[in-house]
């Protein structure tokens, strides 16, 4: 709040009050523009008209951070279509942020980029989010906090975007926007973050809550995903995260992907995977854990991990039985680094 004039000498210079009454003025504005901050925004960069590609997808693109790649996410329109194709990139904060629409929006695969903001749960019914979702060929979901994400469940725009991949289209995101990709369960950080060590210590803490049944993606069944992954040493979380939905009995065979910050992960319709960047993580947690409880620390011998580099493929529908190396878990302890490649 701009300082008030001094009126201890009984007056004020004219010009002083004037620029006082102007910033007090400009305060007050911008304070009632922020309490009617809108649900919506829209900031659509590109071609106005719509592209109408016949689509052959579904397909997906997982990121590692916030931000899609140029190059990776060219080769996934292409996935979805043989012409442009316009693209919703979704978030639920900053609303004049608009630096994926500006990466991807120049693609010579891309008619439009549209940046929708979707600021309260509320707005995830909101008649002009839902049309841009369904106009769209592709939805990208941008970094930020995956617990506003949840938040829209069941609403009428998360499912368009589950409508738009059943006809052929594209979904994906980045850090927030790729946790909530996995159709086991999302970690939803609604209570917290948590590291490693934190979880291993204790797979049951408060700040470990999870969100099921979100989005339900072919070949992403039973999995959960995480971003940021070896420049935050997430392996540890990750494999907590399993052995809490196999002690839960949601599945008997758990799964997780982990990608790295500069990595994307691009899968086609038949659910061939294809690594762009340094590194992702398939990790797989195929039977009960040897103690998986609150306020103990884990332990489970043999989780099987699959380091993918740059141009390495993974098949999602039909996953190897091989080229894995095992991780145990004793007492929260992992035997071995588990982000070394194969020997």
């Amino acid at each position: 709040m701009p300082a008030q004039p001094s009126f201890a000498a009984g007056r004020v210079h004219p010009r002083g009050a004037a620029r006082w009454l102007a910033a007090a003025l400009l305060a007050m504005g911008s304070a009632a523009a922020l309490a009617v901050a809108p649900a919506v925004t829209l900031h659509r960069l590109g071609n106005p008209a719509d592209a109408t590609p016949a689509l052959k997808g579904p397909a997906f693109y997982l990121k590692g951070n916030s931000e899609p790649e140029r190059q990776s996410f060219e080769e996934f329109t292409r996935l979805i279509a043989d012409k442009p194709v316009d693209v919703v990139v979704i978030g639920a904060s900053f609303p004049n942020y608009q630096n994926e629409c500006r990466i991807i929006g120049p693609l010579s695969q891309v008619n439009s980029c549209t940046t929708l903001v979707i600021g309260t749960p509320e707005g995830a019914q909101d008649p002009a989010a839902l049309a841009a979702v369904q106009q769209a060929e592709i939805v990208y979901f941008r970094g930020g906090d995956q617990c506003d994400y949840v938040g829209w469940q069941d609403s009428a725009v998360i499912e368009a975007v589950e409508k738009l991949v059943a006809r052929g289209g594209g979904a994906g995101g980045g850090s927030a926007g790729l946790a909530i990709q996995g159709s086991l369960a999302v970690y939803d950080g609604c209570k917290g973050s948590v590291r490693s060590p934190r979880a291993l210590e204790d797979p049951y803490r408060d700040s470990i809550s999870f969100t099921h049944d979100f989005f339900a993606w072919p070949y992403l069944d039973n999995t959960v995903t995480d971003s940021h992954f070896v420049e935050r040493d997430r392996m540890g979380r990750l494999m907590a995260f399993l052995c809490r939905q196999l002690a839960e009995g949601r599945t008997g065979d758990a799964w997780g992907v982990g990608i790295e910050a500069d990595t994307a992960v691009l899968m086609n319709r038949r659910g061939m995977a294809s690594v762009y960047g340094s590194a992702a993580f398939v990790v797989q947690a195929d039977r009960a854990p040897e103690v998986c409880e609150e306020s103990t620390p884990v332990s489970y011998s043999g989780y099987k991990v699959w380091r993918l580099g740059d141009g390495s493929h993974y098949d999602f529908a039909n996953r190897p039985t091989g080229g894995y190396r095992s991780i145990d878990v004793e007492q929260g302890v992992l035997s071995a680094d588990p982000y070394e490649a194969m020997p």
